[in-house]
């Protein structure tokens, strides 16, 4: 079931290590991928069910809307699938459904942090689809992509073509820079054939990019607050989680979304794993997440900056979303 499955002694000496720079900072802040244990990547799905959280929704359509042609562009040639962050997989399946109907059997790698999610997405796929093989691969993105590539290249049968997913807008959690960083290692990794397709979240009405992260029913508070809950439950952390509350905006000079968490009175918190106590100002916040907006132009330009050029830009009517083809130069 598994190619590669990190050692959770590993994941957590990473998760302290990273925990203690973070709230060390003159700034506080805690890395975006913490929010995604079992129960942070549970609340993460009800999040993409809220009214207000147009990005699940608008994905699904534009793959809905054009699976066929991205098919299509792969020349009839048939391909191994990688996704980055699969989580449930579920819009995945429009896509999967769609290659499954011209090539089969079909090769899908999904590459995610959370074994517990990875177990149930691939049990449930391969029950409903008995021609998608499923090889899953619990580690970081490069990580898994190298150890997709090495499996593949190691077993004649496989198709050496690859299409990578990366859907979600989980690219818009990378700082501009470090997006460039990241599509440079994966191009390195990938062959001239491969293909790329990436979930960009696009500018539009701060209205509605703010009621996005603060839906009603305060699921994206209890996902962001989980982050306390893990650093408890994992590093001994003496957390009083009513004692911070969730706080998202649009910064509209960076063009993010971002989340904090903000300490509601003056508190010291203790984290025994690590043997530090950090102090916090009353509204002094942890930043836990960023989620940048693009435009299309911008999408061109990175695109062309990492080694790649945009092979297509699959929009939904509204121009809220944009799955991006992109293919090494």
């Amino acid at each position: 079931m598994f190619i590669h499955k990190t050692d959770n002694s590993q994941l957590i000496s990473e998760f302290a290590q990273d925990v203690r720079e973070g709230l060390m900072s003159s700034k506080k802040k805690l890395k975006p991928i913490y929010l995604y244990d079992q129960i942070g990547s549970l609340l993460f799905e009800k999040i993409c069910l809220q009214k207000e959280y147009y990005l699940t929704r608008t994905e699904r359509t534009i793959l809905e809307n054009f699976s066929p042609d991205i098919v299509s562009m792969q020349n009839d040639t048939h391909i191994s699938i990688l996704e980055l962050g699969s989580g449930s997989s579920d819009k995945t399946r429009i896509l999967l459904e769609c290659f499954l109907s011209k090539q089969k059997p079909l090769y899908y790698f999904p590459i995610d942090v959370s074994h517990s999610i990875l177990y149930e997405t691939i049990h449930k796929l391969s029950t409903d689809l008995s021609d998608l093989y499923i090889k899953g691969i619990a580690s970081n993105y490069l990580e898994g992509i190298v150890k997709v590539r090495d499996f593949i290249n190691s077993n004649q049968n496989l198709p050496n073509k690859k299409l990578i997913l990366f859907l979600g807008s989980s690219v818009g959690n990378f700082e501009p820079n470090e997006v460039i960083d990241f599509l440079r290692i994966i191009k390195t990794i990938m062959d001239k054939q491969d293909m790329l397709l990436i979930g960009f979240d696009l500018q539009k009405s701060v209205k509605t990019i703010e009621a996005a992260y603060n839906d009603r029913a305060g699921i994206t508070a209890k996902f962001n607050l989980n982050l306390l809950n893990r650093i408890n439950r994992e590093l001994g952390g003496e957390f009083n989680v009513g004692g911070f509350e969730h706080l998202a905006f649009y910064n509209e000079n960076k063009a993010r979304a971002e989340m904090h968490l903000l300490s509601k009175f003056d508190q010291q918190v203790k984290i025994r794993s690590i043997s530090e106590t950090f102090f916090f100002k009353k509204n002094e916040t942890i930043h836990t997440e960023n989620s940048y907006k693009y435009t299309l132009r911008q999408i061109s330009a990175l695109a062309e900056e990492s080694g790649f050029k945009v092979k297509n830009n699959f929009t939904d009517k509204k121009k809220w979303y944009d799955l991006a083809l992109f293919s090494p130069i």
